[in-house]
């Protein structure tokens, strides 16, 4: 490398985790400075650090030395200006962390964000300074002739860093030689030395509209009324190391004090190795000591004797957590759990982690094992480097009470959740880049709604960039708006928390990895996402919230109410569940799941009623069976064929039969894949659980081909030949890819069980519980139909009756599921509050005197029903309309009544579509049965039997979105509800242009079609041919 190529480091780059302002990837950016023959190069992203993981690891690969650095604004005596820190070992590294989790901790909404000269000071180990260039204070000074204020800053900066702080030079244009020639002049009297950086924002000079218009995104702005100070620095661009050389012509110590800087950097970040928290310990006792005690206490309360087996699986176990020092992570969730129990959470575990005895016996897991054959290398292989997950459910609505409580115990500055990057995507990258542009709102939705959320069914699967070219040909005027949104796509737009992953840190977090705000709850998330903080060596928890456990949490609460003297708490009601039952079973036999959690799809149903399931095990094998993989693989419809006898159970070798007997001679789990490697082709369960691992990422690679000749030489030695053994091979490898942990299904399976036994036998309890969560799969529609297929009574809100959220009562000893105040439209909080304090009410004048509300208020109420009892709605509609409410009040309303005759129900669900949202007493279909069944619709749960036909569905709209095809032509993605379930509907351009007047409103339709098939979703829809609107008429 000759004098000119090696003369140059850049030490002030942005990437595209300056969030909302660089444009460049890290990859991008490493790859660009090594084409300039640069051997090294500084990442400074403002306030952040997320870029850092990805640095480092491109840095690696293309042997180039990483700089890690901050860009972070620092405030003296009432003024701001930004600085930039790099840091020199890994003790500069915690202090870049700490720093940056300074300022992004603090609600930049209510907060100034930036650091002071005390707190800069107190992190400056192993930090080089550089003072900030263009947008520093002592930029600032200089420009308005503040020497005095210059070298005072400078000193104080000096006394902090000394022989590490460099004065930052940066020449974006030529004409700013002069500043800086006049800066170098006022400042020479410091003595401290200067360097030349470029602020970097993007790669090449034609970006750097682009680079105006993200900035104006993240200011909320368009870019017409963009400052250029609030911009990137005009020529913000990768400048090679001969540009720089010829603009520092005049000072080339600046030049060549890069490379000295870059040689002070020798960081190396704290990676490689797993940091285990720290847990309380009772005095005298080691952490392995502690889970010991733990796991055989446990063990005899599950097993109530501890025999050889057991024993012998403990220890083995126990050794294995032991020598990879897993201890702390098992005692860390165990505690957890043991407190949400405590405090009425309701909580379930997801995937390997049910494999463990130890975890079961910590009461962590469910499942038993040992009686599912369950293999603790699925969980945690010895021959793995990777720590274990241990994935836990919760009660949703009360998964933020165990949060805390991990902050809590553990402290708040060693733990924190994990981050989820959210990039720019087609439709929000398009919606912000048309707004920045200043199209005007319907403009903007216009143009984001021809974006399909998912593209058509039989159409050539569009790369997002080919899905842009196509709408930029066809609206040539927004051709600048196409193509910077197009330019933005996967860029990083913002850090939001992950779903469950929370962190406990052995000592402080940010000695390792920064923190941030997030930007909903508030929380402290780490600023790296999961890849991330598994890099630095952070253990995982996840803690999921699950809709389905807040649904058998709160049916477990009413339970509990009626027969406290029978459980000390309502947790106990449902660890009481028997897993045999008549009447559940009878229930999951029929597909009569609608609200049971995991089991209620309609494709789910089916299948249960498809191999008559009626026990856990049963709902274990639908689990596995129905998704994308065995459905494509037809994994399922050869289960369903042999389990009915329609084919007979056929084994490459009887050799298969014991391991593939309860899945009819398929492979249906991973564990079987396991136990046929291990027990059969000789592999230890280490060595069977990476090979699963390769086949089911289809590795072809050398570790496969050896593990492939050792499996094919222990079927031998067992009498099996070499053509059966081969042929064993290519079946797990084509099925591999499709198998289901089988603890995973366990788990979730005891779940359905266990919502399907609370339907069964308190399906008041169960229906209001699964509304008031939200629902499910499902729309609200469906699941209050599926409530009066029980025989419930479903009402609309009633002022005597109801709570915020959906209610079960008992008016006349009839159980009533009335709807929340809270879906009444344009019903105050206020007003609620005052609704439920001041009852019961005994008329209409009760009401309004106690209540006070506002008209509008008072009109939706006695429109949806919510004063059932205090006349008919007419008559006290007609007394708001003849001004009789209230004095002094302009009379809004002219809806007159002739008579004191009630509306009609057709009339009553209208009001209630209207104001509930949804009609409550009667589905929409129920009202125009004859006309549906005159016309012969099939129910939408019966299509996944009847592929390829022509038949004629029913239904509701749901959802409804149009779409242009790669020709530009209309088309409609509807989806469909009926009292079944929901349906997809496809409209191609010929049939929508045919029949677009007839989808007016929400129907209810009729619709023929024929169904098909989509392999990608596993799910039947139906191509539209013809429609019918039977929408009923409006109340006048």
């Amino acid at each position: 490398m000759n004098d000119l190529e090696s003369a140059f480091v850049h030490l002030h780059a942005h990437s595209y985790f300056s969030l909302q302002e660089g444009l460049i990837s890290p990859e991008d950016l490493v790859k660009t400075a090594k084409l300039n023959g640069m051997q090294s190069i500084a990442l400074v992203d403002h306030r952040c650090l997320s870029g850092v993981v990805a640095f480092e690891q491109v840095c690696r690969h293309e042997d180039i030395r990483p700089i890690y650095g901050l860009e972070i604004e620092l405030s003296w005596q009432g003024q701001q200006g930004i600085i930039v820190l790099l840091a020199a070992n890994q003790e500069g590294w915690s202090n870049l962390c700490r720093l940056s989790s300074q300022v992004m901790l603090v609600d930049d909404t209510v907060g100034e964000v930036s650091i002071d000269l005390e707190i800069l000071a107190g992190n400056s180990a192993g930090l080089i300074a550089l003072t900030g260039g263009q947008r520093s204070l002592l930029d600032t000074f200089i420009h308005r002739s503040q020497e005095e204020h210059a070298l005072q800053w400078l000193a104080q900066l000096h006394d902090i860093f000394s022989d590490k702080l460099f004065i930052e030079l940066q020449q974006h244009s030529p004409d700013q030689e002069i500043h800086l020639r006049r800066l170098v002049k006022m400042t020479a009297a410091s003595r401290i030395p200067y360097v030349a950086t470029h602020d970097i924002y993007y790669l090449n000079e034609e970006d750097t509209e682009l680079q105006k218009t993200l900035a104006s995104i993240r200011l909320s702005c368009k870019v017409k009324d963009l400052r250029q100070d609030q911009a990137a620095p005009s020529n913000a661009y990768f400048s090679s190391q001969v540009e720089m050389k010829q603009r520092f012509a005049w000072l080339p110590e600046a030049i060549e004090n890069t490379r000295i800087i870059a040689a002070l950097c020798n960081c190396r970040l704290p990676i490689g190795d797993t940091h285990f928290p720290e847990v309380p310990l009772p005095a005298g006792k080691t952490v392995t000591e502690v889970l010991r005690e733990k796991a055989y206490l446990g063990a005899r309360q599950r097993y109530g004797r501890i025999d050889e087996h057991i024993s012998t699986r403990l220890e083995y176990e126990l050794g294995i957590i032991a020598k990879r020092g897993y201890e702390p992570i098992f005692l860390i969730v165990e505690e957890l759990l043991e407190f949400a129990r405590q405090n009425g959470v309701p909580i379930s575990s997801r995937g390997s982690a049910a494999s463990s005895l130890v975890a079961y016996c910590l009461r962590i897991t469910n499942p038993d094992p040992l009686a599912l054959d369950l293999y603790f290398e699925r969980f945690l292989n010895p021959a793995r480097s990777s720590p274990p997950d241990i994935d836990t459910d919760l009660c949703s609505r009360r998964r933020d009470l165990v949060i805390q409580h991990v902050f809590d115990k553990y402290g708040s500055e060693r733990v924190a959740m994990v981050a989820t990057i959210n990039c720019f995507r087609p439709r929000s990258a398009l919606g912000e880049v048309a707004k920045a542009f200043g199209l005007a709102t319907s403009e903007v939705r216009q143009l984001v709604e021809s974006l399909p959320y998912r593209q058509a069914f039989g159409e050539h699967l569009q790369s997002d960039q080919e899905l842009f070219a196509a709408l930029e040909s066809a609206n040539p005027r927004f051709q600048r708006v196409f193509e910077h949104a197009r330019r933005l796509l996967d860029q990083p737009r913002h850090l939001s928390m992950h779903p469950g992953g929370i962190l406990v840190a052995p000592g402080k977090i940010t000695d390792l990895v920064p923190v941030m705000r997030s930007g909903g709850k508030g929380v402290t998330i780490t600023q790296f996402d999961l890849e991330g903080v598994a890099r630095f060596g952070l253990v995982k928890i996840d803690l999921l919230g699950i809709r389905g456990l807040s649904v058998l949490g709160d049916v477990a609460e009413a339970i509990f109410s009626w027969r406290q003297s029978e459980f000390s708490n309502a947790m106990q009601v449902l660890h009481s569940i028997p897993l045999e039952d008549e009447e559940t079973a009878r229930a999951v036999r029929a597909g009569q799941t609608i609200g049971c959690f995991q089991i209620e799809s309609p494709g789910m149903r089916a299948t249960l009623r498809e191999i008559e399931g009626d026990s856990p095990a049963d709902i274990m094998s639908a689990l596995a069976l129905y998704r994308p993989g065995p459905l494509r693989g037809g994994l399922r419809d050869a289960f369903v064929r042999r389990f009915k006898k329609l084919e007979p159970v056929e084994h490459i070798h009887p050799i298969l039969e014991p391991l593939l007997a309860e899945s009819y001679g398929v492979i249906l789990y991973q564990e079987q894949v396991l136990r046929i490697a291990h027990e059969l082709g000789g592999l230890s369960l280490a060595d069977a659980d990476l090979l699963r691992r390769a086949m089911s990422h289809f590795d072809p690679g050398e570790h496969m081909k050896t593990l492939q000749q050792r499996f094919l030489a222990g079927f031998q030695q067992r009498g099996v030949s070499l053509e059966k053994a081969e042929k064993v091979w290519e079946m797990m490898a084509a099925f591999a890819g499709y198998g289901f942990p089988k603890a995973h299904a366990a788990s979730y399976a005891l779940v359905a069980w266990q919502s399907a036994w609370c339907k069964a036998h308190f399906p008041a309890e169960f229906m209001n519980a699964v509304l008031a969560n939200g629902g499910g799969y499902y729309s609200q529609r469906v699941y209050l139909s599926e409530a009066r297929r029980l025989g419930l009574r479903t009402e609309p809100p009633h002022i005597n009756h109801s709570g915020y959220q959906f209610r079960v009562a008992y008016p006349q000893g009839e159980a009533c599921l009335y709807m929340g105040l809270d879906q009444v439209y344009g019903l105050t909080r206020q007003t609620q509050e005052r609704i439920i304090a001041n009852r019961p009410y005994h008329s209409l004048d009760d009401f309004l005197s106690k209540v006070d509300p506002r008209k509008a208020e008072l009109e939706n109420l006695i429109r949806c029903g919510a004063l059932s009892g205090f006349g008919s709605i007419p008559q006290m509609i007609n007394r708001l309309a003849t001004g009789s409410w209230r004095k002094n009040q302009p009379n809004l309303f002219v809806w007159q009544a002739e008579d004191g005759q009630d509306w009609s129900m057709q009339e009553k669900a209208q009001a209630q579509e209207q104001i509930l949202g949804v009609s409550v007493n009667v589905h929409p279909l129920d009202l125009v049965a004859a006309k549906t069944r005159a016309a012969g619709a099939v129910a939408s749960t019966e299509l996944i039997n009847r592929l390829g036909e022509s038949l004629v569905v029913a239904g509701s709209r749901m959802t409804s979105r149009r779409v242009r095809t790669a020709k530009g032509d209309l088309m409609l993605f509807l989806t469909l509800e009926d009292l079944e379930g929901m349906l997809s509907v496809v409209f191609f351009p010929q049939v929508y242009r045919q029949y677009r007047a007839a989808l007016h409103g929400n129907g209810p339709f009729l619709i023929r079609g024929v169904v098909e098939w989509d392999q990608e979703l596993a799910e039947v829809w139906l191509r539209a041919e013809k429609v019918r609107n039977l929408n009923p008429p409006t109340a006048a």
